[in-house]
């Protein structure tokens, strides 16, 4: 690997693990501060608003977002050719997801205020979906620096406004409507920062016959983002309407752990995948070499993970979150072993993507996703909070054994 690569790749992952480690800190602080505040039920609420939002975000892109991506990072000339377009087939999607959005929350059980929150919630999320186009563009150029100040800015007002707004008012509503207005900050802060890498003025085109170009070379990506965003959506989801907000507060609490650590895969990712994309195209060898390289800490940062966790489940439960969730540490224990499944998923998955085999991850993210979904039904119903972690570990398991084997082939 050459030594301009290194020093990329290393000042690449500083800016977006200093700001990860930041912006998460602050947004678990947030996390506990509610949970303190309202609950294991008033977590679940929370919990239950965005994931269900994320969840039904699945048109809100069709994969364009990773395909531009990737042909940006491959050929920068292909930005002005391919952004106005893109651009455009972005906005309507995000219009139409809205409305998809809007229809089925008519028909949630849930109360009427829960109902509102939800269309906030997908209002702003359709910002959020355009936006995310201007992060990608500065992912392809290799710069990772202000997306990780994006990000920050968003959580220091989340956890300072949003903090104060909790502490005094001790209800949901209020907070989540300073949480969007965060949002927002974030989402105006990326286009700015992504147009400023667009050459000349931006334009906006709407060319069905382009979009219908665009999707056969993109789907793939979407089927990916689709059956992934099931995958780490539908637990939350499927436990909140199958066994209430109390259950979903316990199950999040444990899982706030889980995304603690995968910060590590957070930022070698996205760090890592366009060079390898680069590289599929210009040097063969040096891709080996950085995808054993990111393959070995991964791995021994994944096994470090479950033993810490397992260890330490019950000290950190009681810690941040109190007595009240001392039905967590179990779900904790169980959900630690999948942890270094989950980096070397996220590893694999960006190693296929990135050289082409994106139908080949296609199959096995749809795999994982309907065994995910299926497992979750079975042993939500019948254990609640524990059967959702067993579900994750076996469904990310059984992902890593088929991804293995592939990747065995290519490398």
């Amino acid at each position: 690997m050459s030594e301009s690569l290194k020093l990329r790749l290393i000042k690449n992952a500083g800016w977006l693990f200093g700001a990860e480690i930041f912006s998460k800190l602050l947004a678990y602080g947030i996390i506990v501060l509610l949970s303190r505040t309202l609950g294991p039920d008033g977590l679940g609420q929370y919990s239950f608003i965005f994931y269900y939002v994320g969840l039904l975000g699945i048109f809100s892109d069709l994969g364009v977002g990773f395909y531009f991506m990737r042909e940006v990072a491959r050929d920068k000339s292909k930005l002005g050719e391919l952004l106005p377009d893109v651009l455009g087939f972005k906005i309507v999607l995000a219009i139409l997801n809205f409305g998809i959005i809007v229809l089925i929350t008519l028909f949630l059980p849930k109360p009427e205020w829960i109902k509102l929150l939800i269309v906030l919630a997908g209002a702003e999320a359709m910002l959020t979906w355009i936006s995310y186009l201007f992060v990608r563009i500065t992912y392809a150029h290799e710069v990772t620096k202000y997306e990780a100040i994006a990000r920050t800015v968003e959580r220091v007002w989340a956890f300072f406004i949003g903090g104060a707004v909790l502490w005094y008012f001790k209800e949901l509503s209020p907070f989540v409507a300073v949480l969007l207005v965060g949002y927002i900050i974030r989402e105006l802060l990326r286009i700015r920062w992504g147009l400023s890498f667009v050459p000349g003025k931006i334009v906006v085109r709407f060319r069905p016959a382009e979009w219908a170009n665009l999707l056969r070379k993109s789907y793939p990506f979407w089927l990916i983002g689709l059956f992934t965003l099931i995958y780490y959506r539908t637990d939350m989801v499927m436990l909140n309407l199958l066994r209430g907000d109390y259950e979903t507060g316990i199950y999040r609490a444990a899982y706030m752990w889980i995304q603690v650590a995968m910060l590590v895969p957070n930022v070698v990712i996205p760090t890592t995948l366009p060079s390898m994309a680069r590289l599929h195209k210009e040097d063969q060898k040096t891709l080996k070499v950085l995808f054993k390289k990111s393959f070995q800490v991964l791995l021994l940062l994944g096994l470090a993970g479950t033993a810490g966790y397992y260890l330490f489940a019950k000290p950190g439960i009681l810690f941040v979150f109190g007595k009240k969730f001392l039905e967590s540490i179990p779900v904790l224990r169980i959900l630690a072993f999948a942890i270094p499944f989950m980096f070397l998923n996220s590893l694999f998955g960006s190693y296929m993507n990135a050289t082409g085999r994106e139908l080949t991850f296609t199959k096995i993210t749809g795999f994982t996703a309907l065994l995910n979904v299926v497992l979750n039904y079975i042993l939500i119903l019948h254990y609640g909070a524990t059967g959702a972690a067993v579900a994750t570990v076996v469904s990310q398991g059984a992902a890593l054994l088929v991804s293995f084997e592939i990747i065995q082939d290519i490398t």
